[in-house]
Parts: C-alpha cells; sequence; structure tokens
C-alpha cells in the first residue's frame, strides 16, 4: 500500500461514519523540484520524507471532527515542502538546541541536557502538534525514526527529549492510521506514550471508536 491510499482508505472509513473529510493535496512535484529543495536543505531531508512528498505533492491537510464528541478529531497538516525544512543557520538559531553558550539551568542534569541539545540538531521538525510541540524526524539515522519534541523540554525536567514515535516514516503513519489519525482525547500526546519507553499505545482509550483499522503493509520502499 500506498501513503495516499493509506490516506484515503481512513478517509473512506471515516466518511462510512457519516462524518466529513477534508483531504487536501498540493500539486505534484516534479523529481527536480524534489532534488532543489533537498540541496537547499541545512537539516538534510531523509529519504523517506521525500519519499512522502513525491507521493502527495507539496504539502497536505487532513481533517475531520465527530459532531458527537468535540474531542474526538483529526487536524494533520504536512507543511509544503519548501517550508519544511530550515535553509540556513539563521532559521534555527533563536532554537535553545542551537546556542553553545546554553547552559541548561532550568533542569535536573543540564550534562544531560547539552547531549540532547546536540541530538535534536539533526532533527527535522515535519508535524506541529499544538502548543509548540511536534513530531520529528531524526536524520541522522537511516531509517529515520519518528520523535516526540516537547516543546519546553529545556524547562524543567530532566534534561532528555525525543520519545521514539516509530521506527520509521511508514511504522509512523501506518500505526496512526489505526485510529484515523485521531489526536488524544486528552490533546495530551505523553498520556498515551508506552510504559516501555518507546511508541504509541494506540489501543488507549484516548482513540475512540468506531474511527480503528487494522495495519497494513507498505508496497515499495518506506
Amino acid at each position: 500500500m500506498t501513503y495516499l491510499e493509506l490516506f484515503e482508505r481512513v478517509a473512506e472509513h471515516v466518511r462510512r461514519q457519516g462524518v466529513k473529510v477534508r483531504f487536501e493535496r498540493g500539486e505534484p512535484l516534479t523529481p527536480v523540484a524534489i532534488e532543489l529543495e533537498r540541496a537547499q536543505a541545512f537539516i538534510p531531508f531523509p529519504p523517506s520524507l521525500l519519499d512522502l512528498y513525491a507521493e502527495i505533492g507539496s504539502g497536505m491537510e487532513f481533517a475531520w471532527s465527530s459532531k458527537d464528541n468535540d474531542r474526538l478529531f483529526a487536524n494533520h497538516e504536512i507543511p509544503r515542502i519548501e517550508e519544511c525544512a530550515p535553509k540556513s543557520f539563521d532559521n534555527v538559531s533563536w532554537l535553545p538546541e542551537w546556542q553553545d553558550d546554553n547552559e541548561f539551568p532550568h533542569v535536573k542534569d543540564p550534562a544531560l541536557a547539552k547531549k540532547t541539545a546536540l541530538k535534536m540538531r539533526a532533527w527535522l521538525r515535519f508535524i506541529s502538534i499544538g502548543n509548540g510541540d511536534s513530531f520529528c524526524l531524526d536524520t541522522s539515522r537511516d531509517p529515520s525514526p519518528v520523535l516526540f519534541n516537547k516543546h519546553d523540554w529545556f524547562d524543567g525536567g530532566t534534561g532528555e527529549n525525543g520519545h521514539q514515535i516509530a521506527d520509521s516514516l511508514w511504522d509512523f503513519y501506518s500505526q496512526w492510521a489505526q485510529v484515523c489519525f485521531q489526536f488524544p482525547r486528552s490533546l495530551w500526546w505523553p498520556v498515551v506514550f508506552n510504559k516501555t519507553g518507546v511508541g504509541i499505545d494506540w489501543a488507549s482509550e484516548e482513540f475512540q471508536e468506531p474511527f480503528r483499522l487494522p495495519t497494513v503493509e507498505r508496497s515499495g520502499t518506506a
């Protein structure tokens, strides 16, 4: 199954529940356009993300909301490819992980926070999930796993950040599709993190029926 087939499968299931789905895609991208964005990126595009853009076009919005419950909804947007990756240091210099003189005084373990910051320099934010939090791809690894980026990780806490959501981009989307791209009912993603510290508990009651589907296999290269 391709990404587009996966999104269409979810959209069809949601519509069968009597819920309207907004599924909009940007214009198709040529290989030349994709290569240009890859070449200009300051934080590199992982191949898996470029494969996704090759399928969906320049960007995508997938959203629905159940009238029966105002906490039951999906609101997923993939930014336009030219807006996804920063193109220079100036675009990221304001972030705490890029500030070499940051001593991280507000965490329990500043030394750990410095190590976290260095790792985060390879993270490409590709989905904003509200409140400043985001899902990121760790471009230092192949395939790039999907990580949860807590926007205020440096303001209290241990100095750690980056709960691993999925081993790859396809794993992430195929798993999230099981709940039709719902957000947790509480709107707080850490509440559904697996107790083992890896992945998300997609069986959690935070994700509700009848918006559930079985997992599917990827066609071709993920």
